[in-house]
């Protein structure tokens, strides 16, 4: 999610950023780093729990009100606690989503290619394509003005395809650009009205077969429960590479 933060458009809100740093170590002292753009949450690498805790309790003597932490489940939690303890403000859980990594062969099943094909998304999709990120990203709180400004760099990028039957789009699937020879999948969304006709499946392994081809590792968060995404991408070889904690500071 960090890494998103090298694309970003001059026009975006501006990002602090905090670092941990292990005063131990003479060749490796960063151990991880944390970004925060007001009102969103506070983003977290992967770290150590006790340096998560010590940035939350460094957090919390400052004088920003946080909304709340997203990141790796044990920095989260222990950034959460901390935050908590140091503030006197309840932090309390509220999402969870698993990660999935693809980092070997794509699994092939044999279906055939459902009607219709593949295509890049168009500039004048950009509001259709941002109502379905929206749809996708359901409960995470994501805003239009967030959603809108992903879909039309996704767009601007040539990161996001569409699945066309009959003329019309049926289903999208976007990506990160490449950064350290990974990219991570979102949005992945199929109309209401098509859902089970194999379009969004076509997407993602004509997306995945193309980045593994180039050695590229393609990784995705899933909502925890959401049972019918988890399974398409475990279908095609992707597994399960640990989780992400959202809490929320009442």
């Amino acid at each position: 999610m960090l890494a998103g933060a090298k694309f970003r458009p001059p026009t975006a809100p501006p990002i602090a950023w905090s670092r941990v740093e292990d005063p131990a170590s003479d060749t490796a002292p960063v151990v991880g780093v944390a970004a925060f753009t007001p009102p969103h949450l506070v983003v977290l690498s992967g770290m150590p729990a006790a340096a998560a805790a010590a940035l939350g309790a460094e957090l919390g003597a400052g004088p920003d009100l946080l909304p709340g932490v997203i990141g790796p489940d044990a920095a989260a939690a222990a950034f959460a606690a901390a935050w908590s303890e140091a503030t006197g403000r309840p932090a309390r859980a509220d999402r969870r989503e698993q990660m999935l990594c693809l980092d070997g062969a794509v699994t092939a099943d044999g279906r055939p290619a459902p009607e219709g094909q593949s295509r890049a998304a168009r500039e004048e999709e950009a509001e259709l394509f941002t109502d379905w990120c929206l749809e996708a990203a359901h409960g995470s709180g994501l805003s239009r003005e967030t959603a809108a400004r992903s879909v039309r760099g996704q767009i601007a990028g040539g990161l996001l395809r569409a699945w066309e039957l009959d003329g019309e789009p049926v289903a999208i699937l976007g990506r990160t650009a490449t950064v350290a020879g990974v990219v991570r999948y979102s949005p992945m969304f199929s109309r209401p009205d098509v859902r089970r006709g194999g379009y969004a499946r076509a997407l993602l392994t004509e997306s995945a077969t193309e980045m593994r081809a180039e050695g590229l590792i393609g990784l995705a968060l899933t909502a925890e429960g959401n049972d019918s995404v988890q399974k398409l991408f475990r279908s095609l070889g992707f597994h399960p590479a640990g989780g992400f904690s959202e809490f929320r500071f009442d």
